[in-house]
């Protein structure tokens, strides 16, 4: 049986979008021909909310290292609070000790902590071991160059600085590329022309239906806002989904002012939407519902939820409704969360995203999808009318579940163990080889 040895920073108990794929395929990659061991950074060092729960759903044959970091308020001094920084001697110190002593066939880096992933070639050369990259999001991410400097996040000039020349660094040495999206391969093979030649696997994030399962023992939520009927998203707001935001409030706007006796029992919930710590979070939601007009019924919840927690609000929820980005690269992880809770569903997601086609593929939900950003007048019109329909008789999706196994966690370790066996094996085209890709 060959070793990968993972890396992955927000291991849990940790409640972190980036260890989920990990999480859920750790229990098949045995079955599959693989030692799994894996790399994290003590939580206690982490900043970020954690959820104890998550720690039960990993098998406990599964070898986890925690490795010490600098205090976020030490380094915060210097102004430098990113966890890989923070971290960087003692992972490479812990790695290469292990490294010395044990035998491993493939180190993995399936984080968005990126700057972990610069050690890549530096255990290359000293043990001769390849790595691979998963790309959960870009790295050196150019979104914001096309914004005005007022638009862009604090310190973006530092860290695209420094992401650049990391990544540019790292990413020609890897063995392999994955990624949530084929167009994040796409944009690295372009930028490094020798990974053009390596293995590649584009591969969503995976279901894991026993979360599921955790989630219904949870007590069950308390409305937000009682008698009323609950449109709700659950999970951040990233920058990008303004688009969908403004689609739907034109939307309600819309409804409030031709259906009001209707409309006025909506009541349009966003929880989670910050990755602030409790308490901190800005509200990023209700000022474009003010701008849009509906803010009398819309809640937004800041405070990031445990994992759990998240998917109880789902089922707990009258309706759901997924918020797609502008990019056709998103990618939901949360969407998986949402097929499975079995509640009526409602996206709004860009034509041509991965999300769409999970959707569609599964016969899941009904989609409002748009192309274009500037004329927005078709999916609101679009919109309106499925907001007219979830308000009046809604009813779980069809959902086609046979279609739906190619999404789970179990089918899609077969897959990235099939493609760890191209890269240490014969070092082939796992393209041609692998088997069929989910959508």
């Amino acid at each position: 049986m060959r070793r990968v040895l993972f890396i992955s920073p927000h291991f849990p108990p940790i409640n972190a979008p980036d260890m989920h794929r990990l999480r859920q395929c750790l229990p098949y990659f045995r079955q599959n021909g693989w030692d799994p061991v894996v790399f994290a950074i003590d939580p206690d060092r982490v900043e970020g909310s954690l959820d104890p729960l998550l720690s039960e759903t990993v098998p406990a044959d599964v070898p986890v290292h925690h490795v010490d970091a600098f205090s976020p308020r030490l380094t915060r001094l210097a102004g430098l609070g990113n966890l890989g920084f923070r971290s960087w001697f003692q992972l490479r110190r812990a790695v290469d000790n292990y490294l010395a002593s044990n035998p491993v066939d493939l180190i993995c880096f399936t984080t968005t902590v990126f700057t972990a992933i610069a050690h890549g070639p530096h255990w290359q050369r000293k043990f001769g071991v390849p790595f691979v990259v998963d790309l959960q999001d870009p790295w050196r991410n150019d979104y914001y160059l096309s914004l005005p400097n007022k638009e862009r996040p604090r310190k973006f000039r530092f860290d695209h600085w420094q992401k650049s020349r990391l990544e540019a660094a790292t990413m020609p040495n890897a063995a392999g590329v994955m990624a949530v999206s084929r167009q994040y391969i796409d944009t690295v093979q372009s930028r490094y022309p020798a990974l053009k030649d390596r293995p590649t696997l584009a591969l969503p994030f995976a279901a894991s239906p026993g979360d599921i399962e955790v989630a219904l023992q949870m007590p069950v939520s308390k409305p937000i806002r009682p008698g009323k009927i609950s449109l709700r998203y659950v999970g951040a707001r990233g920058p990008d989904m303004t688009t969908a935001l403004r689609i739907l409030f034109r939307a309600a706007r819309r409804g409030l002012s031709e259906h009001p006796d209707l409309f006025e029992r909506l009541s349009l919930e966003f929880i989670g939407t910050s990755y602030a710590a409790a308490g901190r979070g800005n509200e990023t939601v209700m000022p474009i519902a003010r701008e849009e007009g509906v803010s009398e019924i819309v809640t937004e919840w800041t405070d990031r939820q445990p994992y759990f927690g998240a998917l109880r609000l789902l089922l707990d929820a009258d309706v759901l409704m997924i918020i797609g980005a502008d990019s056709p690269a998103y990618s939901a992880s949360k969407a998986y969360g949402y097929i499975m809770a079995r509640r009526p569903l409602v996206a709004i997601l860009r034509k041509d995203s991965n999300t769409a086609a999970l959707l569609e593929a599964t016969q899941t939900g009904q989609i409002c999808s748009f192309e274009e950003l500037d004329d927005l007048s078709e999916p609101v019109e679009v919109m309106t009318r499925m907001l007219v329909t979830a308000l009046l008789a809604p009813s779980p999706p069809t959902t086609d579940w046979t279609a739906f196994q190619a999404h789970t966690a179990a089918f899609h370790t077969s897959v990235i163990a099939h493609f760890f066996d191209q890269i240490t094996g014969n070092r082939g085209d796992a393209e041609a080889a692998r088997p069929a890709e989910t959508p």
